[in-house]
């Protein structure tokens, strides 16, 4: 009984202390609009964008923002990561061999036996850069097919692709090799084709060297440079290329002297025809498969 008339006495006073507050007492004299005030502060704010020196002009600016898809280049950085600590492993191990490498490239008549004795000599630099020039020749390629081809529809993994075209690059001169040294032993010229395989896998190394920045470039640039870097690439490996196939005439010329057919057979079935396979094996895996 005492708890509800003290309830009932707390409600009394609340009530009669609310009515009798007088806005008047604290500086109001009216009670403010909600709505009012929302309407004042939604005018004052049109009022100040309207005035802001960006906004006040008289034409529409519209622009579509394209979506940004992620794509994952994982793969190219550790890719590239492998190629510099290959090139710098061989460099590391052996100082000298890089400067005989140039030697032989620029001075092909100059003391061509010696050059050519110390660099086969380093048989550890020497393997490396072999392997080097597979995985630089595989990567150099699925980056130009992937600048030509940018809108893939394919499903096999772009990492998976590029271990196809070094494995594939890497394949097709273990094979060139080995048949080229059977037919010399065959046919008993063992000088003149060690002789050839010497300058063609002194071409292959040099390439490799020389596309290294190329594929860099190619892997993280946009298309407008990766145009022009293309065509540059392009330029370099075909002046590179044609000094191999000059070497190779040097080498073999005797034989073909009276057949130049034969010699341009040759290049088709041993360089182009294993070159348009892995670029077909590219494309369909970037396209179709």
């Amino acid at each position: 009984m005492r708890l509800i008339i003290f309830v009932l006495a707390l409600l009394y006073s609340v009530n009669s202390g609310a009515a009798g507050v007088n806005p008047a007492d604290y500086g109001i004299d009216t009670l403010a609009d909600p709505i009012a005030l929302q309407l004042s502060a939604k005018a004052a704010a049109d009022s100040s964008l309207g005035a802001h020196p960006m906004l006040d002009s008289p034409y529409i600016i519209s622009d579509l923002q394209s979506p940004h898809k992620y794509i994952s280049q994982t793969s190219d950085f550790y890719l590239l990561l492998s190629l510099c600590l290959i090139l710098g492993l061989i460099r590391y191990m052996d100082t000298r061999y890089f400067g005989n490498l140039w030697r032989a490239f620029w001075n092909p008549t100059l003391s061509n036996r010696q050059l050519k004795d110390q660099l086969q000599g380093a048989g550890l630099p020497n393997f490396l850069m072999n392997i080097f020039f597979a995985f630089a020749g595989g990567a150099y390629m699925y980056y130009v097919v992937r600048f030509f081809t940018p809108g893939r529809s394919g499903i096999v993994p772009p990492s998976l692709l590029i271990i196809m075209l070094i494995v594939g690059t890497g394949f097709i001169y273990v094979i060139k090799y080995s048949a080229v040294r059977f037919s010399g032993w065959a046919f008993r010229l063992e000088g003149i084709t060690e002789h050839y395989l010497f300058n063609v896998f002194l071409i292959n190394k040099i390439l490799a060297i020389t596309l290294i920045p190329f594929i860099i470039i190619l892997a993280f640039a946009d298309h407008n440079l990766a145009r022009q870097i293309v065509a540059i690439s392009f330029l370099t490996s075909g002046v590179l290329l044609l000094n191999r196939y000059i070497r190779s005439w040097q080498v073999f010329g005797s034989f073909f002297q009276y057949s130049k057919f034969h010699f341009f057979m040759y290049l088709c079935a041993s360089e182009l025809l294993p070159l348009a396979v892995l670029m077909k094996m590219l494309v369909k895996g970037l396209m179709f498969y």
